[in-house]
């Protein structure tokens, strides 16, 4: 299993903002450092209180740097609407506060009105899964080091995911890699 040891050279220069449910599932996965490839992982005081009462240890992580910052609510108008009519939590809704003041950066949630929500406002969305499979394109695991990965998540995490769908990646995978 890929033991997180790449250079910062290495480092990709994107930019997340995280909702607490990546954080959570990867290091339920064992597998948090997988955000060490980012640049910046930005957590919002809500969501590092999230996690925080979740899952502790992901914050006391010594190869992890966790930028904390504050936000509220979204400036514009409509994305505050979304956030209310698709009921986002308080952690979702800053996250996506900051993310509307850095619009280039990526946002990580597993929640899918989140996710729907931040597609809707045109901004770049991912999920526990994306970084995962993440990690062959950039070179850090190999695909049968993410299909192992993949299959443990329905017995070492809490990420809802329908088993169809997860066989459907793993078998995409399989048939990218000709596995």
């Amino acid at each position: 299993m890929w033991n997180g040891a790449f250079t910062a050279m290495n480092k990709s220069n994107v930019r997340v903002i995280c909702d607490a449910g990546p954080v959570i599932h990867l290091d339920e996965l064992n597998c948090l450092e997988l955000l060490c490839d980012f640049q910046e992982i930005i957590l919002a005081d809500t969501v590092r209180e999230e996690v925080k009462h979740h899952r502790p240890e992901a914050l006391k992580k010594p190869d992890i740097h966790f930028i904390r910052a504050s936000q509220g609510s979204p400036k514009c108008a409509s994305l505050r609407t979304m956030c209310r009519v698709f009921s986002l939590d308080a952690g979702e809704t800053e996250a996506l506060a900051i993310i509307e003041k850095n619009p280039d950066a990526l946002f990580l949630t597993d929640d899918a009105c989140a996710r729907l929500v931040a597609d809707r406002m045109g901004f770049k969305v991912h999920g526990t899964i994306g970084i995962i499979i993440r990690t062959i394109r950039r070179g850090l695991m190999q695909p049968e080091e993410v299909l192992q990965l993949l299959a443990q998540i329905p017995a070492k995490s809490s990420l809802h995911i329908k088993r169809s769908l997860l066989e459907k990646i793993i078998e995409k995978i399989k048939k990218e890699f000709h596995l």
